[in-house]
């Protein structure tokens, strides 16, 4: 039986460490993945934040006995390397639990009929998605007009009364990222499908 020297218990908390460490990342990156998708920079900022758990050195009134004892004990916490988190990242994506794709399009499936096209192409770089992709999947989405007229219905349903009334509705709509252009559309035509079908008691 190998002796337990402080050498040999040093080697051993780092195994420990390393195996915690590991143990305990991927089980808290599939908490995570469990209740909803996350892009590949959001779930490493999380496990990033969170410090891991470090066995506790031996001290020097300890007996050898001991050690099964103190090599489970925690006496600090330090975060993850981006070594560890990169490694189990690229593991994750290779048997497609992690996936800037789907998390891409769950997101602007969400959030779409809420937001214009700039507000989501903001958000989704924010989480490291691709401009390809993110141009890939706002195409998919419903027009960008046919969004904020929809919007517009839910919140106002009628048009201005008068010029304060439009600029609270042009900030409101601004404000979910819908370009101005589409912004004037819609107020201007009421919520009409098109300009030929405009309300006769619009404020100019």
């Amino acid at each position: 039986m190998m002796p337990l020297t402080e050498t040999t218990l040093n080697s051993c908390g780092a195994r420990e460490r390393l195996a915690a460490t590991t143990d305990d990342l991927r089980a808290r990156a599939l908490r995570l993945l469990a209740r909803r998708e996350y892009s590949r920079q959001e779930l490493a900022a999380k496990l990033m934040s969170k410090p891991m758990p470090k066995p506790a050195r031996r001290s020097s009134n300890r007996r050898a006995e001991d050690f099964a004892y103190f090599a489970v004990e925690v006496e600090e916490v330090i975060p993850p390397t981006e070594a560890e988190v990169s490694a189990l990242l690229d593991d994750l994506e290779k048997r497609k639990m992690l996936s800037d794709d789907r998390y891409a399009e769950m997101r602007t499936r969400l959030r779409a009929p809420r937001y214009g096209n700039s507000r989501l192409q903001q958000e989704l770089a924010q989480k490291g998605i691709d401009r390809d992709t993110i141009a890939a999947v706002i195409a998919e989405q419903p027009d960008e007009l046919s969004r904020c007229r929809d919007l517009w219905l839910r919140k106002f349903g009628q048009p201005p009364r008068d010029m304060n009334e439009r600029m609270k509705q042009t900030r409101h709509l601004a404000s979910r990222g819908f370009a101005m252009r589409i912004i004037q559309q819609v107020i201007r035509s009421g919520g009409a499908a098109n300009d030929d079908d405009l309300s006769d008691n619009i404020t100019a």
